[in-house]
């Protein structure tokens, strides 16, 4: 990813509905494993963090540590004050075994930056303490495929059933596989249909534009929706993205 769409990443972060909707999402996946913890502080990493938002905002939950590959991406998390932010780069990554009672990766093992998502995801397990939380969100649906794909640097889209069935075999037992937005899944689809008919050829560009007050707000309306759908344990049949909580395995059979 351009170091033009980190900035518009840390100029949107704060506010915009896609980012708010999913750092909801994942904070609560968060508080639902220190409660279980019984309010223990917790170590935490985000593996691929990216601007640094989420990182504040799970500063309250224990100790949090960012990694991403891009060092316009750690500057702008020195400028929020983080400083528990390095770069480094997840193919190479060569993490200390059972360290962390939570990774959070949104929508980093998708990219072409990393050569083998399984591979990612399997540092990710040593990286765990056992019984430790993986929590993903990822693109879904090949269909989507996108300007919007290039432009953010992804390669891959997923499905819930398949990518369920290879994080078990990678030792994990699956607490949550659910897609997310389904009315966002339909308006890319519409969106994809006309811009092939009437729009200009070979433009990349990521979705991440303004938005008016209100229309933003309907969106963020829209995905607390989906969080609470989530949230009750119901299935969606499809969305425009792949939420998991995946934990590594241990004796015990805790569950969220």
């Amino acid at each position: 990813m351009d170091k033009e769409e980190y900035i518009k990443m840390f100029e949107f972060e704060n506010r915009y509905w896609w980012y708010r909707g999913l750092h909801e999402l994942v904070e609560y996946g968060v508080g639902a494993v220190r409660e279980k913890r019984n309010g223990e502080p917790l170590h935490i990493l985000d593996a691929g963090c990216g601007t640094g938002r989420l990182l504040e905002l799970l500063d309250k939950y224990g100790t949090v540590e960012g990694l991403d590959y891009s060092p316009e991406a750690i500057s702008l998390c020195n400028r929020r004050g983080l400083r528990s932010v390095s770069v480094g780069d997840l193919n190479a990554w060569t993490p200390p075994p059972d360290t962390y009672d939570i990774i959070v990766s949104n929508d980093v093992i998708c990219t072409d930056g990393i050569r083998d998502d399984l591979e990612t995801a399997a540092k990710f397990h040593r990286a765990l303490k056992p019984g430790g939380y993986l929590l993903l969100n990822l693109p879904a649906f090949d269909v989507l495929r996108r300007n919007h794909d290039i432009a953010v640097s992804g390669k891959r889209r997923y499905r819930k059933k398949k990518t369920a069935g290879d994080f078990k075999k990678l030792g994990f037992d699956i607490v949550t596989a659910r897609y997310r937005l389904p009315l966002l899944f339909i308006i890319i689809l519409i969106q994809k249909f006309f811009s092939g008919i009437f729009g200009p050829r070979g433009e990349v560009t990521s979705d991440l534009k303004p938005l008016p007050t209100a229309v933003n707000g309907f969106f963020l309306w829209m995905n607390r929706i989906d969080n609470r759908v989530i949230r009750a344990g119901l299935s969606l049949p499809f969305g425009s993205s792949l939420f998991l909580i995946c934990r590594r395995k241990e004796e015990s059979n805790e569950s969220l």
